[in-house]
């Protein structure tokens, strides 16, 4: 069995994009059959916790501000006899970004499903002094394995 330890923001960027879906789906396989264990720090969980609203209420808003400078583009610079239909195509596009904050929903709720299946190591405070030890040395954690 192949034992992961994977950061927050590795589980955040998995969040806040719907294409990681398919690698969230693998990851859940592998569990499923017993050929992954997730390693989960607790103050992983906490840190996904405190920023999962960020990325749903993030991940709507980037899309839904860069539809609204393409079609203000598109009304200043498109041609005329095709700018109708260009925008017509954008308000479609725009329409379906609800579905992106679902996607991001269900991505959210399929992480915190692996993490209920995962092995959670507790930090404590030798935990906490040697990653503080770590970071004054400027040395990372593999490092710690490689010596």
């Amino acid at each position: 069995m192949l034992h992961v330890l994977v950061d927050t923001c590795v589980w955040l960027d998995l969040a806040k994009d719907y294409r990681h879906q398919p690698t969230l789906n693998a990851l859940e396989q592998m569990i499923e059959a017993g050929e992954v264990q997730i390693a989960l720090p607790r103050q992983a969980i906490d840190e996904f916790a405190r920023n999962k609203d960020r990325i749903i209420k993030e991940s709507g808003q980037s899309l839904s501000g860069t539809f609204k400078r393409v079609k203000e583009a598109v009304r200043q610079f498109g041609r005329e006899e095709s700018q109708a239909a260009a925008l017509a195509s954008l308000d479609d596009v725009d329409h379906r970004i609800v579905f992106l904050g679902e996607a991001v929903n269900d991505s959210i709720r399929q992480i915190e499903q692996i993490f209920s299946r995962s092995q959670i190591v507790e930090t404590t405070d030798d935990v906490t002094l040697r990653a503080a030890r770590r970071a004054v040395e400027k040395k990372s954690a593999l490092s710690q394995v490689e010596e």
